[in-house]
């Protein structure tokens, strides 16, 4: 009896000191050593390492399935990032017939040493852009196929019935193929026209939004056909009402047409903006009557009914050889250059015309002009 009268005393007790004395064994026992800590298996987040700004000069190359037009043809590039700040002025360059980015190289060397920016490509069917895909739909004939059906109740058998089902003939397929300039109908240069340029705007884009250039500084190279297509891209640019930002200037060297459909002279007509804002280099090779009347059409085209005296100093043209004297032995004779060699040539001064016209039409800017602002 006393034992279970103990019992019943001593219980609230126990209850009530025991959290207590819990609570004092916590306080008391070691902190965990720093070793401890060490050992712990849970996972170590590292921070993300810092994205470094590009520096001057490095480049891109862009190629493969990471660079498809819409039509899912192959382009290949080289991206130099110049200065690559928010007033570093973008170039674009775009070869002729049979030519390819490296035509540029020597030019690239001279936009690059001074902070410039350039997207060099070559275009479907050249260089290194000779391969698009090619999508086949599933082939499927309709067979007639007939259905034997008995009536109910053992009477005699209805008529068959018969039936169009479809057959898969051949699945469908996709499937690399050769895209070479050789075999070039119009319509593959409209195609370039409509997808290649598209492909190459929403890259300086890109670049234009991560502020690494000015597309409001824009200039467009272009040669033979690639003077064409930079012709059709600065037209599209000043015909776009929603934009503020506008290639600035344009450098034509031995213009060809594009296609007939698309009049050059005629594109540049009739745009105040255009005829206000641009400036256009025309490089005419020598003896070159077809490049020197385009040039004359054009710049009588964006002159016209404006009689601001001033705007004739935006137009420039001049001429350059296309041949070099090579010596040998026994003589010595005239030899076709390349373009990468009149870019070269102390000769054809080609390449230091260019950048030169470039060079002090981007220096004439003011900030008003050409102000950076985000896409819309």
């Amino acid at each position: 009896m006393f034992a279970q009268l103990f019992a019943r005393s001593c219980k609230p007790v126990f209850v009530v000191l025991f959290p207590i004395l819990l609570l004092l064994l916590s306080l008391t026992s070691p902190l965990p050593s720093q070793d401890a800590e060490k050992s712990d298996d849970r996972p170590v987040v590292k921070e993300k390492p810092k994205k470094e700004s590009p520096k001057k000069g490095q480049t891109q190359d862009l190629e493969g399935d990471m660079f498809l037009t819409q039509d899912k043809v192959r382009l290949s590039a080289t991206y130099y990032y110049g200065n690559a700040d928010k007033e570093t002025v973008p170039v674009l360059l775009l070869h002729g017939d049979k030519g390819s980015r490296k035509d540029f190289n020597p030019l690239i060397d001279l936009l690059v040493n001074n902070g410039y920016a350039v997207l060099s490509a070559d275009l479907r069917g050249h260089g290194k852009s000779v391969k698009r895909y090619e999508y086949t739909p599933p082939q499927i004939d309709m067979q007639v196929v007939t259905e034997q059906r008995n009536s109910s109740g053992g009477g005699r058998g209805q008529k068959p019935k018969k039936s169009l089902v479809p057959v898969l003939k051949a699945p469908e397929s996709i499937k690399l193929i050769e895209c070479l300039e050789e075999g070039f109908q119009p319509k593959d240069y409209q195609e370039m026209a409509k997808y290649d340029l598209l492909l190459l705007r929403e890259t300086l884009e890109r670049v234009h939004a991560e502020g690494m250039v000015n597309l409001n500084r824009l200039t467009v190279v272009g040669v033979g056909r690639g003077a064409a297509l930079a012709a059709f891209w600065t037209v599209q640019d000043w015909q776009d009402k929603n934009s503020d930002r506008f290639a600035k200037t344009l450098v034509i060297i031995a213009p060809t047409e594009l296609d007939p459909r698309f009049d050059m002279t005629k594109a540049f007509s009739n745009n105040k903006r255009m005829q206000t804002n641009l400036a256009i280099l025309f490089a005419i090779p020598n003896n070159d009557t077809l490049g020197l009347g385009i040039a004359e059409r054009i710049r009588s085209a964006l002159l016209e009914k404006n009689e601001d005296e001033k705007l004739e100093a935006n137009f420039e043209i001049v001429n350059y050889p296309t041949t070099k004297m090579v010596k040998t032995d026994k003589n010595e004779s005239k030899t076709e250059m390349t373009i990468a060699e009149m870019f070269s040539s102390g000769e054809a001064k080609l390449g230091s015309a260019v950048f030169n016209f470039i060079d002090k039409r981007n220096k004439s800017f003011t900030e008003k002009e050409a102000r950076w602002s985000r896409l819309k």
